[in-house]
């Protein structure tokens, strides 16, 4: 009898553990769901920099984080917007530098809620002295309002994992982490020969999305979500078909 009661204790210490886990991991992808879409950069849209003190490092086509931003929020200027607040220029001996102050506004495509202002400052060159002579740029304040925008972006997410992520390559990555993405790469080139770098296999992905589409209770999803999340963890990462099939779930047994 006691046995009995220590195994229903148990059961229901399971339960509420991962209630409690997926209510967080529910919160959690809430809060990062504009980041999330906006983070990865196509192949097409990075050039890399192939000169000057950048050299080595990768800069984003601006259309992209411009196009990037009307997929999530909708066009410009009715999902999401923004105000020059300032353009300035500094002198630096024989050089001038031209910058600029923005704030971006975004709406939340759910809510229609308006955020508050994220402010972004950029910078570029108007005249500088080149071997030549005297080089006068006639697109320095387009080059630093764009500047400005992709900052004022770069909180949201957009362009995130050129500076934050597995391959981050981004002209403000800083040499600790350059460092520490080398050492890692040398500790994946010493793996022995044959150890794989798939997350999950096929068969796993089937029997998985199997067991939850059969889930008709909240206590079975959750124990459901809970055996995966527990035995191959990258099953429930964001965006797989698993977690999409998750979701559908979810949201049918609420209703």
């Amino acid at each position: 009898m006691a046995k009995e009661k220590q195994t229903k204790t148990e059961q229901v210490e399971e339960t509420i553990n991962a209630e409690t886990q997926a209510e967080a991991q529910a919160i959690l992808d809430h809060n990062l769901r504009f980041y999330s879409q906006g983070c990865e950069v196509p192949a097409d849209a990075l050039k890399a920099i192939t000169a000057g003190r950048l050299r080595g490092m990768s800069d984003v086509n601006p259309m992209w984080r411009m196009k990037r931003m009307t997929e999530i929020f909708g066009p410009v200027g009715f999902g999401w917007k923004y105000t020059i607040d300032r353009f300035w220029t500094e002198n630096y001996g024989n050089e001038t530098k031209c910058f600029c102050n923005v704030s971006l506004f975004v709406r939340d495509p759910e809510t229609k809620e308006w955020s508050d202002a994220i402010p972004g400052t950029g910078g570029s060159a108007i005249v500088t002295q080149e071997s030549k002579g005297t080089y006068v740029n006639d697109e320095g304040y387009k080059m630093a309002l764009t500047d400005a925008l992709s900052i004022a972006m770069k909180p949201l997410g957009i362009g995130g994992n050129i500076w934050y992520g597995p391959k981050a390559t981004g002209h403000n990555e800083s040499k600790y982490e350059a460092a520490t993405r080398e050492q890692q790469d040398n500790q994946q080139n010493q793996q022995p020969r044959g150890a794989t770098a798939i997350a999950f296999t096929g068969e796993q992905l089937a029997q998985a999305i199997n067991e939850m589409n059969a889930t008709i209770t909240e206590a079975e999803f959750q124990a459901c979500w809970q055996k995966w999340a527990q035995s191959v963890p990258a099953l429930t990462n964001n965006g797989t078909d698993f977690y999409k099939a998750a979701c559908a779930k979810i949201n049918s047994i609420k209703k």
